[in-house]
């Protein structure tokens, strides 16, 4: 059983995108744009005001423009994630200025990031079916009960997350399938090695964008909090989507502009880890 060294990932992931992020840029941005266009539309067409209660064809139209708008963010990113992921693995060399491709490999990313994301939606609608169920009839002991079962579906999503979807993106741009039982395989005793890296090389980007939200929402919402003692949670729930909807265009840009950075460290983290758990060479070309 293979063993991941996370510092050389981590270093691997930070020396890959601060080395190449011209070509990182020259490779996401007009997909990326392409995103940053498909996310704002819903706020632009009106889609997050309109209300079920009041309009339920209306309702049902934004539903279905927000599904068709969802999945093809997640199509662009797919083809994002393996773009920069052939930079990494040193399938893809030299420069880039503009780069947009849909193949076999994008297409099982995108299938693969769908599947996994209904398989971990089941297992986090049975397991808050199963917490209500709890609460509902296990009397004094129902509370406890209930925020045990939601802890532990909590963590074997985590373990999931972590053990199938690290290594999609490298598995099915070298291997040519989808492959979540070789990301099992290779990802075996290495569950918290993986978390840790993932962690570092999120971080970044993470820290960024909350910072950005403090600076963008936290005057408002502490104007808000306040007067919370005097509304209902319906009417709280809507002044902070309120607030959040006026800024939506400006988180979207900061999102826009770390992506680069956040993308690169993800994937150059995943083909690292990819190499070292396949046994590949450090320095083989696929």
């Amino acid at each position: 059983m293979a063993k991941l060294s996370a510092g050389q990932a981590i270093r691997f992931a930070y020396g890959f995108t601060l080395s190449q992020l011209g070509t990182i840029i020259g490779l996401i941005w007009a997909p990326m744009l392409a995103i940053a266009v498909l996310n704002f539309l819903p706020y632009l067409l009106g889609d997050n005001r309109v209300s079920a209660d009041q309009n339920a064809a209306a309702a049902g139209q934004a539903a279905l423009r927000g599904l068709f708008f969802g999945f093809a963010a997640l199509l662009l990113t797919a083809c994002v994630y393996v773009a920069v992921m052939r930079q990494a693995l040193g399938q893809r060399t030299g420069p880039a200025v503009f780069y947009f491709s849909i193949g076999s490999a994008e297409l099982r990313v995108f299938a693969g990031v769908v599947l996994l994301s209904l398989f971990l939606g089941a297992i986090g609608l049975g397991t808050s079916l199963a917490g209500a169920l709890a609460i509902a009839g296990g009397g004094a002991a129902g509370g406890g009960i209930a925020a045990l079962v939601l802890l532990g579906g909590a963590c074997l999503m985590l373990v999931l997350l972590t053990r199938l979807g690290f290594l999609l993106v490298p598995v099915a741009t070298v291997e040519n399938r989808i492959g979540f039982e070789r990301g099992w395989q290779l990802t075996a005793g290495n569950f918290w090695r993986i978390l840790s890296v993932i962690f570092v090389v999120t971080l970044p980007a993470a820290a960024i964008l909350l910072g950005a939200l403090a600076w963008l929402i936290g005057p408002e919402l502490a104007k808000l909090m306040p007067l919370a003692a005097h509304m209902t949670p319906e009417v709280l729930s809507d002044r902070i989507t309120a607030i959040m909807d006026k800024h939506v265009a400006e988180l979207i840009g900061i999102n826009l502009i770390l992506a680069p950075f956040s993308i690169g460290l993800l994937m150059g983290a995943a083909a690292f880890a990819y190499k070292q758990l396949s046994a590949r060479p450090a320095g083989e070309q696929y």
